[in-house]
């Protein structure tokens, strides 16, 4: 009875410490994640659900989160459309974006997102 016992006590022990240890865990990944912004519009318009703040992991890139947060086409890596809104050539009208105020450096699938990043995207002429 005592040996039943024991291990009935180690068993439950165990899985406490189990449960604890995968807690911790967790809030270590989550503690790693950035948050970043992004908007999208249409010649200075927010586009319905066109805003949206989302966790990313250090290093990922701004065209895989677009694709995650929005339903986005592409061609060659340039963005052509979002969310059902595709750039016209003809009109002269692309999708272009800038990072935290000022011009993207890079393309969307080149730039690494880091925490704080508020990228805004607007379908617009050149000007």
């Amino acid at each position: 009875m005592k040996k039943w016992f024991l291990l009935l006590f180690a068993g439950a022990t165990l899985t406490a410490c189990g449960t604890k240890t995968e807690a911790v865990d967790s809030t270590v990944e989550s503690a790693d994640l950035s948050e970043v912004t992004i908007n999208v519009s249409v010649e200075g318009e927010l586009i319905e659900a066109g805003s949206v703040t989302a966790e990313v992991e250090p290093g990922e890139f701004l065209l895989d989160v677009m694709k995650e947060e929005f339903e986005v086409v592409d061609e060659d890596n340039f963005i052509t459309t979002i969310n059902g809104y595709e750039q016209d050539a003809e009109a002269g009208k692309y999708w272009l974006f800038d990072l935290n105020g000022e011009m993207a450096p890079v393309g969307a699938h080149e730039l690494e997102l880091s925490d704080g990043d508020v990228v805004d995207f607007d379908l617009a002429g050149l000007e």
